[in-house]
């Protein structure tokens, strides 16, 4: 028997279902034929050797020319000739490379209460929407995400006390924006079994106060963890529907190919869900898998990188987030109000490494000899030496090949490495991913955290590319919302969005090197720089079409710009909500409910 909750839901599915179903038939997906010549507008390539072109030529996916377009006839016309596509004066470049993100947990977070500072700037404005929220929910737990008490000056941690009068019944979890802290009530707490005097979990602590009692702060990735394994798994095909209507959001920001850097989310098995979802062909977006340890079985090896998201490597957090205390510094935070008075750090407060020496050197070693990549977050010096000296020792004892691929091993955000150790980090075969947009969202709040010499610092992109690195740059959503044009126009100018100066001027990019950060560099840091990244014969038609030249446009028109459409091996992207996948996902949910 179907309770009042479940009946409403399925009405709504019904209704929403039978749209969708119709919007399809009446909408049918665009094809391409397998013959294209793409001309009318500028070609960007982001290959040096052929920065720009005419005309672009495509044959059943794969670019086939790359020049003018009487030579693109000449070689269509060996082939039967081909449809052209007048671009009409609109850019042409490649699909644009998302190496780190975490497409699951962000499709699930969308549809959560929304706390954070890009909606909110004041603590009365968070707690009366996640009144409202609470309020309005039907869900057996409470979710919210975004609280950030960097962004909005006076959001102070809330208390066991608020967060039980907010949900008194149903267990309440609000998730921080770089989702390293989290605040559970009472309900939730019990239903995770963390009550009494429960010890910490590795890489995690249940925060208590200095009488011994649980405060309802949960802190890192080790000990939320253990609060999301509590929360109900969703119905059959609700998360494949969320993830594939995810998936739209950044097809439509100009991706074609995004990296899930250590899957997480509610769901059963998030590396199968992501498998699943991309082995379908019009999924909107192709997705590589760096999974978690405990995600990868003992005899597993690293898979392709071309396939069905692909698992080519392991993720690891070294430490955590700088605007929660976590990252583990070489000198102390600075003694702010900030820091002492907001996010209640301690004089002298330098955060910690997050993993044993002893254990992750064993945990590198293992992988490093299967062949895994292996990316590590990485946020202050000491997090970045630990990972530099176990590298040394491992790689010392167990080197890989040196040919042109090598082995990759990636270190992920960077906010304060140093120049020393970028050096080092390059010698060693590392690569380097940059988290840009702690430029942009908190750069005017990095002195107060750091002081000046290491805000002047911070994020050291052009550093990396001075010591050889070939750099690429992520939003980590949803850390901070889907945004490659945001984070090119904060590669060119670093300027912070709240005003002020601007942050590491020495770290500006080049126009080209920006780009090359959102596409070819990406692409060889998963490995498919034969494949993606460059319009070069051979690859796949992976593309994306822009009202705007983005080599050549003004930086402040930069984000005025229009992302008009995108293709995957030669096809165009279907963006729709009604979608004939998306029906078929709407219908599993209805199926799971009534049969």
């Amino acid at each position: 028997m179907m309770g009042k909750w479940q009946k409403r839901a399925l009405r709504t599915i019904v209704v929403v279902g039978v749209i969708v179903f119709a919007g399809w038939v009446w909408l049918k997906p665009a094809t391409a034929p397998d013959t294209l010549i793409f001309t009318g507008g500028p070609i960007v390539t982001m290959n040096p050797a052929q920065p720009t072109a005419e005309a672009l030529y495509i044959e059943n996916g794969r670019i086939k020319g790359v020049g003018s377009l009487a030579a693109m006839q000449a070689i269509a016309d060996i082939s039967g000739g081909a449809s052209e596509i007048d671009l009409n004066g609109a850019s042409l470049m490649p699909g644009l490379i998302e190496p780190h993100s975490h497409p699951i947990a962000a499709a699930q977070f969308a549809a959560t209460i929304d706390a954070s500072g890009f909606s909110h700037t004041s603590r009365a404005s968070v707690m009366q929407a996640l009144r409202d929220g609470a309020a309005a929910s039907s869900r057996d737990w409470v979710m919210a995400f975004g609280w950030d008490p960097v962004m909005i000056d006076d959001l102070e941690p809330p208390t066991l006390t608020e967060l039980d009068a907010i949900s008194p019944d149903k267990p309440l979890l609000i998730l921080t924006q770089m989702m390293h802290d989290a605040y559970a009530n009472s309900a939730a707490m019990e239903a995770a079994g963390i009550v009494g005097d429960v010890a910490n979990p590795p890489a995690g602590e249940f925060v208590r106060d200095e009488a011994g009692k649980l405060t309802g702060t949960v802190r890192e990735v080790g000990a939320i963890g253990v609060l999301f394994a509590a929360m109900p798994t969703p119905p059959a095909g609700a998360n494949d529907l969320l993830l594939n209507l995810f998936f739209a959001e950044y097809a439509k920001a100009g991706y074609t190919t995004v990296a899930a850097v250590g899957p997480v989310g509610n769901d059963r098995d998030p590396v199968a869900l992501l498998k699943r979802r991309t082995a379908n062909l019009h999924t909107p977006v192709q997705s590589i898998i760096y999974a978690l340890p405990h995600q990868i079985s003992k005899s597993q090896s690293p898979e392709q990188p071309i396939g069905a998201a692909p698992v080519v490597g392991v993720k690891f957090w070294m430490d955590g987030s700088p605007y929660a205390g976590g990252a583990a510094v070489a000198e102390p935070y600075v003694a702010s109000a900030l820091t002492t008075e907001r996010l209640h750090l301690k004089p002298g407060h330098r955060g910690a490494v997050m993993i044993p020496v002893e254990d992750y050197e064993a945990q590198f070693a293992d992988y490093h000899a299967r062949g895994f990549q292996i990316a590590t977050h990485v946020q202050g010096e000491m997090a970045v030496e630990r990972v530099l000296d176990v590298a040394e020792r491992v790689l010392a004892a167990n080197p890989r090949p040196n040919n042109s691929s090598g082995h990759r091993h990636r270190l992920e955000h960077n906010a304060l490495i140093t120049s020393e150790q970028l050096a080092r980090a390059h010698g060693l075969g590392f690569t380097t991913s940059f988290f840009i947009d702690h430029v942009r969202f908190y750069g005017d709040k990095l002195p107060a955290l750091f002081g000046p010499e290491r805000t002047d610092r911070y994020m050291p992109i052009g550093t990396a590319l001075k010591a050889g690195h070939r750099v690429s740059v992520h939003s980590d959503t949803p850390a901070t919302p889907i945004g490659p044009l945001r984070s090119l126009v904060t590669m060119l100018a670093r300027q912070p969005d709240a005003g002020g100066p601007v942050v590491g001027a020495g770290e500006i990019l080049t126009r080209e090197q920006a780009l090359h950060a959102l596409t070819i560099n990406g692409a060889w840091q998963l490995g498919l720089e034969g494949e993606r990244g460059s319009l070069e014969v051979g690859k796949q038609a992976d593309l994306v079409m822009l009202s705007n030249n983005l080599m050549t446009v003004a930086v402040d028109e930069i984000e005025n710009t229009e992302v008009l459409g995108t293709w995957i091996n030669g096809q165009p992207v279907d963006t729709r909500k009604t979608t004939l996948t998306n029906a078929g996902l709407w219908w599993d949910i209805f199926a799971e409910m009534i049969f």
